[in-house]
């Protein structure tokens, strides 16, 4: 997995490209918790993410609890058709702003 950083205009874009599972959430996970601070604004763009597993939806909702408790705004962008249903069966999906594309993520978060 790779993960691609960017700081746009004080909101951080992660993208992340690959799949995350259990060999590559805990990297994922890193990349996005050292990024969050206080008041942070956050876009995650999951476009070229094919799968998600367990263990990257797991990373999701770490990633939302840490966010919450530092008052930090994650938005995700152009989730594919497969992940968004395991987030919504799972009921992570209503953690998060969800946008369409990256354009208006980036709007929404800042």
């Amino acid at each position: 997995m790779q993960v691609e950083v960017r700081d746009d205009d004080g909101v951080v874009l992660i993208e992340p490209v690959g799949d995350i599972d259990g060999k590559t959430a805990p990297e994922f996970q890193q990349q996005v918790l050292e990024r969050l601070r206080p008041e942070a604004r956050i876009v995650l763009n999951l476009a070229r993410v094919a799968f998600m597993s367990s263990a990257g939806l797991r990373s999701m909702l770490l990633i939302y609890r840490e966010a919450k408790s530092m008052d930090a705004r994650v938005v995700l962008a152009e989730i594919n058709r497969d992940i968004r249903n395991s987030m919504s069966a799972t009921g992570f999906l209503p953690f998060f702003k969800v946008c369409d594309s990256v354009q208006d993520a980036m709007q929404d978060a800042g």
